[in-house]
């Protein structure tokens, strides 16, 4: 017989905390970011495609930090992992990987069809998008593509070079992150969290060599 007191998987206080901070996280300097930019929509004549800007640069903070998750998620961080649990982590990182790479794709092509010249920025920017497509592509369909599981880490493993080529991209155009002090400081803290997290898995990879988890699909 099940004791009905007992809290779900994954929705123990610490699970809670966690997701509550993980929402408030983007939301916060999105809100800020929204005040700043929506007195300046133009005349409903010429709004249609400032709108579609303005939606493309929101799906690109959004996608930036579900983005930043992926590694928090698969980081395997202890007290993470305790709260959330592996299984129910897993189902996030599928889930939110999904709405972050059609958040990001959504935020290039928008820009693209708006504005279709390259420049620097916007090329790491369009660089950073194709490795994220393959490595999306590998996990989503690791399966009909029969990949080994070294191939498809050697692929995964390329998604870290993704967000350094996105942190540059978005301060070198500047647009969005230097002009609102509360999305510059988010990028900065999602950087340095991305940093941490590379430099605690390069710890584990010398300290503890076990098996990996099978790809997230």
């Amino acid at each position: 017989m099940s004791n009905r007191n007992t809290p779900a998987a994954g929705r123990s206080p610490a699970a809670v905390l966690i997701t509550v901070v993980a929402v408030v996280i983007p939301v916060v300097p999105l809100a800020f970011w929204l005040y700043g930019v929506i007195p300046m929509m133009p005349a409903p004549v010429q709004s249609a495609s400032f709108g579609f800007y303005l939606l493309a640069r929101a799906f690109a903070l959004l996608g930036f930090v579900l983005m930043f998750y992926q590694f928090v998620l698969t980081a395997r961080v202890p007290f993470i992992e305790a709260a959330l649990k592996r299984p129910n982590m897993l189902k996030r990182h599928r889930a939110l990987g999904k709405v972050g790479f059609i958040l990001i794709l959504l935020h290039g092509v928008i820009l693209l069809l708006i504005e279709p010249s390259l420049y620097f920025a916007k090329t790491l920017g369009l660089i950073a998008l194709i490795i994220l497509t393959v490595s999306v592509i590998a996990a989503w369909f690791f399966k009909p593509l029969k990949l080994n599981l070294k191939t498809w880490r050697a692929i995964h493993l390329g998604t870290y070079v993704v967000l350094p080529l996105v942190f540059i991209h978005v301060l070198q155009l500047g647009s969005t992150v230097l002009g609102y002090r509360p999305v510059y400081w988010l990028f900065v803290v999602l950087f340095a969290g991305y940093v941490l997290i590379v430099l605690y898995r390069i710890y584990r990879l010398f300290t503890q060599k076990k098996p990996g988890p099978k790809p997230a699909s």
